[in-house]
């Protein structure tokens, strides 16, 4: 669309300013002010709006906005008296309140792009351009290092849609967030934040809640999608990167593109190479073809890994298995598409952690990182999910053997200290469990599945103040996942705080209603506190849920109401399903009344937990 006010053009595919016919530089975020006001003539747009929609909800300040708006007007040579261009509208907002006329795009101009699928292809593209700029900041050396190992944090924040068809980008916009990490992670002498901490920040970017959160981040990496929803492909991404201790920016730059299917790979191509001639003086040429690697060259099975990677980011059952279908479908038509086999095995082993009977997805867990592995042995993320999983289902010889294939392969994969730190909890090696987990969260600070687990090792080795300790901070980095505040009621009730446990657990029940677990863990809460009489109401909601239901858990109210038969009986089945939680059995103190039993020692022979197996672990 081309608005014509009086004799100046602003042409919202190509994005351009024009007096009389000649183009005027107009910088990016001015420009896309005066197109919001244009699209929205009719209304009173306020500050706030104004701060949503061009700024993304990023941090800005009010006399950001004014000098924007100054700039604006200063372009149609209005100003703050005259106001016959853009009107401010005492506290309320502004509207443009010139006369427009629009124009259709000229024939000439018009960009030829087929489908949305191309342009969601564009992520490698845009990615090289901003890793070239993440390298000079790196070379210049602005600022010291805090972080322990020396090297820059960087954090990249979920990308940012302006656009009048948000939704409709908003998956390409998530995909390039990955892309983009995943990129930066091949780059000597920088950390990145990893996209599962990452995204925690899309509903508050503020400068402020990153430092509460990740104090240790060095820089801040923001970026924008401008796409004018008039059909065309043409794309503006802006993007900046920040001191996040000082607000400093340290650089701020704007690409422009488009693409169709007849030079898309040419385009690709040729920006990945210049970028990788410009970083010769810090990248090897293994570096450099992995920073130019194509994730696939099939189109549509990249559309469908970006659609399935939505569902999986959900972390629900439902959009797991959604997940691994798209994962699957993608596959079929590029079976070997290393990223969405890789996808597919970690949806598998979520669901195997949460979800479902372990013994039933653990061979899909494995067939899928075989898939991987066929393409690529050395695959760190492929023999960390496997590792991880080879330990929740207590393989304790395959868990180790693989952990530390992925360790050798990658040393920066937090969940692979996930897997070391469970390995070692269930042996009851506490020092080697706490050096586990600050591995892991340095790495994946915000990272769900390690706020969980890492609280469950810590209480199960008999840590309860570090454990407690550990679960407050997560309840405060995770205050809306119900699953963190049901595992922190353990410590709480076995440090002998019932009413603190009971709080707690009544919180998880609340953010997670549908969960059988949530439900366990109120009943164990009450059980400690000595209201054993709340107890089979509770294992009755959960029941009723038809969810799986770890039996390990059922066991433990059981153990609280003295029914030890009825212990043993769903201990067994715990053996049968391969239950997760029975990699404790030997360290939980919740089992202390039944470790005199004869069972009990059968038990930990059938799992390996025994002595004479124990010594063979920890040799």
């Amino acid at each position: 669309m081309i608005y014509r006010v009086s004799q100046y053009d602003i042409n919202t595919t190509q994005f351009t300013f024009s007096d009389s016919g000649k183009t005027v530089p107009v910088e990016p975020k001015v420009f896309d002010v005066i197109v919001y006001l244009l699209n929205h003539r009719n209304t009173v747009i306020s500050r706030d709006e104004l701060f949503a929609q061009i700024w993304a909800n990023r941090e800005v300040t009010d006399t950001t906005l004014s000098n924007h708006i100054k700039s604006a007007r200063k372009l149609f040579g209005d100003s703050g008296e005259l106001q016959s261009v853009i009107k401010t509208i005492r506290g309320r907002g502004y509207q443009f309140v010139a006369d427009v006329e629009e124009l259709a795009q000229p024939q000439l101009n018009e960009i030829p792009v087929k489908n949305q699928r191309n342009i969601r292809r564009l992520t490698t593209l845009f990615i090289s351009i901003v890793l070239f700029i993440g390298f000079w900041l790196w070379w210049t050396n602005e600022t010291s290092v805090s972080n322990e190992d020396k090297r820059r944090l960087v954090l990249v924040l979920p990308f940012a849609v302006s656009s009048v068809e948000h939704e409709k980008w908003q998956a390409f916009a998530d995909q390039m967030t990955r892309e983009v990490i995943r990129k930066l992670n091949h780059v000597p002498d920088l950390r990145v934040i990893p996209a599962s901490s990452a995204f925690i920040f899309r509903e508050d970017p503020s400068y402020s809640h990153i430092r509460n959160k990740l104090p240790d981040v060095s820089y801040v990496l923001n970026a924008v999608i401008n796409h004018s929803g008039s059909g065309s492909g043409y794309i503006r991404i802006s993007a900046d990167m920040v001191g996040l201790q000082s607000e400093k920016l340290i650089w701020s730059r704007d690409f422009e593109t488009n693409v169709n299917e007849s030079n898309y790979f040419t385009i690709q191509n040729n920006i990945a190479n210049t970028v990788t001639e410009s970083l010769e003086i810090v990248l090897g040429e293994g570096e450099k073809a992995l920073l130019s690697a194509l994730p696939t060259e099939n189109l549509a099975a990249y559309e469908l890994y970006v659609k399935g990677q939505e569902q999986l980011n959900l972390l629900n059952h439902a959009s797991l298995l959604r997940s691994i279908e798209l994962f699957d479908q993608a596959i079929t038509l590029d079976p070997t598409f290393i990223l969405a086999l890789v996808a597919k095995a970690n949806a598998y082993r979520i669901i195997m952690a949460y979800f479902e009977k372990p013994a039933d997805v653990l061979p899909k867990v494995i067939t899928s990182v075989n898939a991987v592995l066929t393409q690529d042995p050395q695959s760190a993320e492929a023999l960390s999910a496997l590792g991880l999983a080879y330990v929740l289902a207590w393989r304790w010889e395959d868990a180790w053997k693989i952990l530390n294939r992925a360790k050798t392969a990658n040393p920066d994969l937090a969940l692979t200290e996930l897997g070391f730190a469970l390995y070692f909890a269930s042996m009851g090696d506490k020092k080697s469990v706490n050096r586990a987990l600050q591995k892991a969260t340095m790495l994946d600070p915000l990272n769900v599945e390690i706020a969980d687990w890492g609280h469950w090792a810590l209480a199960m080795v008999g840590d309860l103040e570090f454990a407690r300790e550990w679960a407050k901070k997560q309840i405060r980095l995770h205050p809306q996942v119900g699953m963190v505040f049901s595992g922190a009621s353990v410590s709480s009730a076995l440090d002998g705080d019932y009413t603190g446990a009971i709080e707690i657990a009544e919180k998880g029940i609340k953010l997670d209603p549908e969960s059988p677990y949530a439900y366990l863990a109120l009943a164990q809460a009450y059980g400690y506190a000595g209201k054993k009489e709340r107890i089979p109401s509770l294992l009755q909601k959960a029941e009723s849920l038809n969810k799986y239901m770890c039996p390990y858990e059922s066991a433990v109210n059981y153990i609280i109401l003295d029914d030890f038969e009825r212990a043993f009986s769903l201990l067994n089945e715990a053996v049968s399903s391969r239950s997760n939680c029975l990699v404790f059995t030997r360290v939980d103190k919740r089992l202390e009344p039944i470790k005199n039993d004869l069972r009990y020692d059968a038990l930990l022979t059938r799992i390996g937990l025994d002595d004479n197996s124990l010594a063979k672990h920890l040799k």
